[in-house]
């Protein structure tokens, strides 16, 4: 029997039809040539901390970690109160060290693993914990030498020389990453600097002495509740950064005025500071192989701080704020940032940062055009003759050349008061920024200890064109 004969306008509909897959939805033949399906759009990292102040973050890969505090009131002793906050794709989990312990600080490997290292301010502990934040092992740390290493002063200034920790701060000890293993640097409770190199393992490759133990003046003030950039203890802590080779640059402040390191120094490796050196940094290089290299000494010409000490290629930038004069309108601070090559016995190069009133800062990165990233806290005002800050700070973002006077200012948002960005990171082909806002100043929170608080942050942030 014969089939009815379709109309012909109805035959090309249904052909057209057909060679564009239908109109039912029917998935095209195997090996057709269909794009792939486009991926979302990624979400940038934005995080809050309310009531913590963010101070650190680092990134591995597809995962970064951030240091969180509350803000503390000022103490004799300082015990930090800091917890981890780890992301990735997954999301984001916390961890908090056990009772007793200060989490100090973090190293975040290349595989994604973190080595947090704890202080009970006698002795250390160190953690190695996965992306989820389990703790994966641990061990204590001690080392009994601290109590032979050599000491220059009064007996009576120092409390316990076997101790790990220097009694006036446990925030005393850095680590970084060396691959998976670390690098380690403290002050000791004799108020020397020693640094190590430890394997995966956390046996112990190398110890050196960086400097001698020495007496440390510390510092208190009258009235206020809160130091907004640790100015107090500055000179009690110390900074380390390690390349991927193993080399280990440490930084510690120096000022005639606060302790007798110059004497010390020059007792302990017959190496005298240049003449007229009063304030700065002495930034001591070690070998992969913990071999003493060199000593750098920074001087800054003025009541100074140090806040940064990175790596960039085969230098390291180190940065701060140093007050540069003692106006009656509370301004006089500025930032600054120098560099120096390892083994060297001279700084590359030393500049002033001054971009709105009082200046600090708190992080520093390599760009690629050769200029320097700068992070921390601007349009601060400071007591003429004294130690308290104001609340009203600015967040400081900036691209700064290291010779002559360029400064571009990124522009961030701003909280109501004591905006600090604290640390950055590359992230991709943006940065992830750490810091706070809504922090008090020296006195905000004199009559209401409610006001001393902060509203922490990560973001991920690009850099405008220009």
């Amino acid at each position: 029997m014969r089939r009815p004969q379709l109309p012909a306008l109805l035959i090309v509909s249904l052909s057209m039809l057909a060679a564009c897959g239908g109109g039912g939805g029917a998935a095209p033949a195997p090996g057709g040539n269909q794009p792939p399906p486009v991926p979302p759009p990624a979400v940038p990292v934005s995080a809050a901390y309310p009531t913590m102040a963010a101070v650190k973050t680092r990134v591995a890969a597809d995962t970064w970690a951030t240091l969180i505090e509350v803000p503390r009131r000022m103490a004799d002793v300082v015990v930090p109160d800091r917890q981890l906050r780890i992301g990735t794709a997954a999301g984001t989990v916390a961890w908090q060290p056990p009772a007793g312990w200060s989490l100090v600080d973090f190293a975040l490997h290349p595989s994604r693993e973190i080595t947090a290292v704890l202080s009970d301010g006698a002795t250390l502990r160190l953690l190695r914990l996965d992306r989820q934040g389990t703790v994966l092992a641990q061990t204590g740390f001690d080392d009994p030498q601290v109590a032979l290493d050599p000491y220059f002063g009064p007996a009576n200034s120092i409390r316990d020389r076997r101790a790990l920790a220097p009694w006036k701060t446990r925030d005393a000890v850095r680590i970084a990453p060396v691959g998976e293993e670390v690098a380690l640097a403290l002050r000791s409770g004799a108020n020397a600097v020693v640094a190590y190199r430890l394997d995966g393992a956390w046996r112990q490759r190398w110890r050196t002495l960086v400097e001698p133990g020495v007496h440390l003046e510390a510092s208190h003030l009258l009235g206020g509740t809160h130091d907004p950039f640790e100015g107090l203890e500055n000179h009690w802590q110390l900074w380390m950064d390690a390349d991927a080779q193993g080399r280990v640059v440490v930084g510690v402040s120096m000022s005639m005025h606060r302790t007798e390191l110059a004497e010390g120094h020059a007792r302990q490796f017959g190496e005298t500071l240049p003449a007229g050196f009063t304030d700065g940094v002495l930034a001591t290089s070690l070998a992969a192989d913990g071999r003493r290299l060199a000593m750098t000494p920074v001087a800054t010409a003025g009541k100074s701080e140090l806040h940064a000490l990175r790596w960039a290629n085969d230098t390291v930038l180190l940065a701060g704020r140093v007050r540069t004069s003692q106006a009656a309108d509370g301004t006089g601070w500025d930032g600054w940032l120098a560099r120096v090559r390892p083994g060297e016995a001279r700084a590359l190069s030393y500049r002033l940062v001054d971009v709105d009133r009082g200046d600090v800062i708190f992080d520093v990165a390599q760009l690629g055009d050769g200029r320097v990233l700068v992070a921390g806290s601007t349009g601060y005002t400071q007591n003429a003759g004294g130690e308290s800050v104001s609340e009203a700070t600015a967040p400081l973002l900036a691209r700064v050349e290291e010779q002559g006077t360029g400064i571009r200012r990124v522009t961030l948002a701003a909280g109501p008061r004591g905006n600090q960005v604290r640390s950055l990171a590359a992230w991709n082909a943006n940065w992830l920024l750490a810091g706070f806002d809504n922090a008090p100043g020296t006195h905000s929170a004199d009559g209401d200890p409610a006001l001393l608080t902060a509203d922490g942050w990560l973001r991920e942030t690009a850099l405008p064109a220009e």
